[in-house]
């Protein structure tokens, strides 16, 4: 799932284009609701031959919720993918909007396509994001993504004096060096799965 904009940036009208792909082998799509998060208002959209549209608004206000419904013999079938459109008012001052796709298959699955990115792991379902401030939304995952490594502690090495009231000498700190070593030495290992539709509700 994507959603691309001509031109869009802050402070402008946009018309956002949403790339619905039907993923999964044995079920066709027939329906799409796209919610506009708060600060991006609905102005209208072209129709989408061979599916019908309906609005509604969000009851908590500032946000609208677009469906559209595949009429006969227009659903996307398996490995196939088309576009919705959806123009918008001016967009707000923000490096990046995410939205929320609900996409419906002919079984009665539903994907959410919401999930936000965590650090360097990409989620099954990712919430399609339109960028509008390259340089700021570079600078935010950089941020998360530090966030998400683990932190390390460094193990002081006792004091000569301090090893001698012990009695132990090297001995009694050599182990927790060696593991702390093990530590810093220690890679992150990212799990990147491929994202897939589910196959039942």
């Amino acid at each position: 799932m994507r959603v691309f904009a001509d031109g869009a940036k802050e402070g402008s009208p946009a018309t956002l284009r949403f790339r619905v792909p039907s993923e999964k082998a044995d079920a066709t799509t027939v329906r799409v609701d796209v919610t506009l998060p708060k600060g991006v208002t609905f102005t209208d959209a072209p129709p989408a031959s061979g599916w019908t549209r309906k609005e509604t608004p969000s009851p908590e206000g500032g946000a609208t919720q677009i469906m559209w419904t595949a009429t006969a013999g227009h659903e996307l079938k398996p490995d196939e993918h088309r576009y919705f459109d959806v123009r918008v008012g001016p967009l707000p001052k923000k490096a990046s909007i995410a939205f929320d796709v609900a996409q419906t298959y002919s079984d009665g699955s539903v994907v959410n396509w919401n999930e936000q990115q965590t650090g360097t792991k990409m989620p099954d379902f990712p919430a399609p994001v339109l960028v509008l401030d390259a340089t700021a939304a570079k600078v935010e995952q950089t941020r998360q993504e530090a966030s998400a490594q683990p932190t390390t502690t460094a193990v002081a090495s006792p004091t000569p004096a301090a090893a001698q009231e012990e009695g132990a000498g090297v001995a009694s700190w050599l182990p927790w060096a060696v593991a702390g070593a093990a530590v810093l030495g220690a890679g992150a290992v990212v799990a990147i799965r491929r994202k897939t539709a589910p196959n039942r509700a």
